[in-house]
């Protein structure tokens, strides 16, 4: 069949709309997968920022009940003094008061500069702000059961935390003319004051 140059001039119009249609087509399906793309993508960060909420949220709910169930625990042991600076005053006081209560003669001592702790573990890092303060002792005993009562009487004055590294016991010579009550012993002890200071470690 064989066109004229009238057909052809008819045609081009409703070509012209069909290549129109046709790339508006294209276009808008590229539109709508690239918009789809996009959706998805905020669709992903979305659900992926309410599952950082979620654990977040989940995160310091735990660590509100880990505090709370350890805060008593700790407030006792700074109220203790060992949490904290060192309390040197407390403890000289806590030697008086069980220097009394025991019975004794009077306690001499000698309180050397604070210390890192001597490593005990590995892989622990509150034991970098673990310190402790050495303290001579020397007093006078009647019998080997007051030491036991005046370690037991500076334990119950609650002034800090310690441990007996060491202990000698030494006899008196006794003198022609005894006082009523005198010391048949001396005692040599050495003790160390433990603290724990979260914003000191070591250097």
């Amino acid at each position: 069949m064989k066109l004229s140059s009238k057909d052809l001039s008819a045609m081009k119009l409703p070509f012209l709309v069909l290549t129109v249609a046709i790339a508006a087509s294209f276009l808008l399906v590229r539109f709508s997968s690239d918009k789809r793309e996009q959706t998805e993508m905020q669709h992903r960060i979305q659900s992926t920022a309410l599952q950082d909420a979620r654990s977040r949220y989940q995160r310091s709910g735990e660590e509100r009940e880990t505090i709370l169930r350890y805060l008593p625990a700790y407030q006792q042991l700074e109220n203790q003094g060992f949490v904290g600076t060192e309390q040197r005053i407390n403890w000289l006081e806590g030697l008086r008061i069980a220097n009394t209560q025991a019975g004794l003669f009077g306690v001499a001592y000698q309180l050397d500069a604070q210390k890192p702790f001597p490593p005990i573990g590995q892989g622990n890092p509150m034991l970098s702000h673990l310190h402790n303060s050495q303290m001579k002792l020397s007093f006078g005993l009647v019998h080997e059961g007051d030491l036991m009562r005046f370690i037991q009487a500076l334990a119950t004055q609650q002034t800090g935390i310690f441990i007996v590294t060491r202990c000698a016991l030494d006899r008196v010579a006794r003198s022609e003319s005894p006082a009523p009550r005198q010391a048949n012993l001396t005692a040599q002890c050495d003790l160390s004051w433990l603290t724990v200071d979260p914003g000191k470690g070591k250097s």
